[in-house]
């Protein structure tokens, strides 16, 4: 058989530590969790000491000692005295973190070659071409935390100088290092988007998370920075269609999405769309298609994008991240949590901002306040952990729409038509998470059929 990387010694110093302590779990689960084990009874117990530890029960030799005894591997290796064993062997728990950074090591060994050998099987078998082969390849490789160039220290005099060289790019009005949204109440709360960070935008269907996107994209590029659309729920001529829509309500001559689709248009409305389409086709816009839902092939897609636009490149955007796929994954949890690391991995490798669009859980919609929060989004694994910063798009409108009471009851209906006039075309994009600023909610105007964004005061 062959040799597999592991380490049986630290795994039992790992497990022997939380079965005197279990406070060393937040640093096991931020290094990998149950994967860091590659023993399977070692990784069962680690399963059922974090599941007690969640339920506020002690784990410890004595309180796991009936369950010992009815899991029959843990049985044939002594049971509960295996566990007093490797529990009074441990050394000091201080010593957790250097044990979890070898069990990492190990577990990035073994992902490495399970890669290596799943794509030496696919060109071996010939029946796939050599660029689906490598796009997941490189998936899987992205998958791998410390893939990639090595960190190597930074000195205070450098991270000083790089930071004051940015405050000074920012008193200056010159926005170089980060790329703004756009939409200045927006942006009076983050500031901007910067190289490296993986910012996540959910909301529910309808909610106006393209429209938002479609606008940063299209404020960026305005502001000279290239964008890149991983577009995987529609096609790029539909996105480029919305941004026709926003393009022609920019000059005062609205058209919708849905009519300039329909092509039923007038004469006016055709020299309105040609003008939009005149300045629109002009932007440093690259879209990837559906083609590129697997991971490692949007990943080589973003980087071939990076080569085209050089330093120019200043955001990638991903609509959405869920739709995304990883090949051999588990279980989705495990897919969603790839995703993620790759996403937040991709960012620092092209050093632009990622903004990745995520779908929440219906769940919320049966609560009476149906703004998200970031609980609604810890069903997709990592994403919370590894996002920078986490927004989300409501319209209070999309629900009162469908809350309309019957017109024979005058009070109720005088006041939903009260309710729906204040929350005509309004939209919250609400900064629920920021690791470099405060939280709050934007409030702006949005016309979904004209992807248009405004600000009150402009009118």
């Amino acid at each position: 058989m062959d040799y597999v990387p592991h380490d049986v010694e630290c795994e039992q110093q790992v497990l022997g530590a939380l079965l005197l302590a279990t406070d060393g779990l937040p640093t096991i689960e931020a290094d990998g969790g149950e994967n860091l084990f590659h023993d399977a009874v070692h990784k069962a117990i680690y399963s059922k000491i974090r599941s007690m530890d969640r339920n506020g029960i002690l784990a410890s030799p004595s309180t796991l000692a009936e369950w010992a005894r009815a899991y029959e591997p843990l049985s044939e290796l002594g049971g509960a005295g295996y566990l007093m064993r490797i529990a009074g062997a441990t050394s000091a728990s201080s010593h957790m973190q250097h044990y979890c950074r070898v069990l990492a090591e190990t577990r990035a060994r073994r992902l490495l070659m399970d890669a290596l050998r799943t794509a030496t099987s696919a060109t071996m078998a010939s029946d796939q071409p050599a660029d689906v082969i490598a796009a997941r390849l490189e998936g899987a490789l992205m998958a791998i935390e410390g893939t990639g160039n090595a960190p190597r220290p930074i000195s205070m005099t450098s991270a000083v100088s790089t930071a004051l060289e940015q405050v000074m790019a920012a008193r200056n009005g010159d926005t170089g290092t980060f790329v703004q949204t756009g939409i200045e109440s927006l942006d009076n709360m983050v500031t901007g988007l910067y190289p490296g960070e993986l910012i996540l935008l959910g909301g529910r269907p309808s909610m106006g998370k393209t429209s938002v996107a479609l606008n940063v994209a299209l404020n960026a590029a305005r502001a000279g920075h290239g964008v890149v659309i991983c577009s995987l729920e529609m096609n790029p001529e539909a996105m480029a269609l919305r941004a026709l829509s926003e393009g022609t309500a920019r000059i005062s001559k609205a058209i919708s999405y849905r009519d300039i689709r329909g092509g039923d248009l007038t004469d006016w409305q055709m020299e309105a769309l040609a003008e939009s389409a005149k300045e629109v086709a002009s932007l440093p816009i690259q879209f990837l298609s559906r083609q590129y839902a697997d991971i490692g092939a949007m990943a080589a897609g973003a980087k071939q994008a990076k080569r085209i636009m050089g330093n120019e490149m200043g955001l990638l955007i991903v609509d959405y991240a869920q739709l995304l796929k990883v090949q051999g994954a588990r279980s989705r949890y495990d897919e969603v949590s790839e995703i993620s690391r790759s996403l937040k991995a991709l960012a620092g490798q092209l050093n632009v901002p990622i903004l990745a669009l995520s779908q929440l859980s219906r769940a919320l919609e049966s609560r009476d306040d149906k703004r998200p929060m970031l609980s609604d989004l810890r069903e997709s694994g990592q994403l919370e952990q590894d996002a920078d910063a986490v927004m989300f798009c409501y319209r209070d409108e999309y629900y009162l729409e469908r809350e309309q009471p019957e017109m024979h009851d005058n009070d109720a209906f005088e006041a939903w038509q009260n309710a729906m006039e204040h929350a005509r075309n309004r939209l919250e994009i609400i900064v629920a998470k920021q690791r470099q600023g405060p939280i709050g909610t934007a409030n702006v105007y949005c016309n979904v059929a004209l992807n248009r964004i405004w600000e009150a005061h402009l009118g």
